[in-house]
């Protein structure tokens, strides 16, 4: 997926979500659960701070590591830096 330079997105790998549903308690306005509780991402861009550290959030609870944060790594970066001991942001 190609993105414009400033957009900031979560995006899902769906082969490696096994369907625990702990990302859609954090961040629920942005992933939801189909009927199998596989997860499901709003492609809107993330704008709000907040949202923006809740998603990143949701990033480092998946225990299948299965979700990513996709856009400049500086406007990932600055929001709250090392939040977490894994790092899955993608330049794309």
């Amino acid at each position: 997926m190609r993105t414009s330079p400033n957009v900031v997105r979560i995006v899902v790998d769906g082969s490696r979500c096994d369907g625990r549903g702990i990302c859609a308690l954090i961040l629920p306005e942005r992933i939801s659960l189909d009927r199998w509780g596989y997860a499901s991402i709003d492609n809107e861009p993330i704008q709000d701070p907040r949202t923006l550290a809740r998603a990143k959030r949701a990033v480092h609870a998946c225990p299948a590591q299965a979700l990513a944060l996709v856009g400049p790594v500086s406007a990932i970066v600055r929001i709250r830096p090392g939040i977490g001991r894994r790092s899955r942001i993608a330049n794309r």
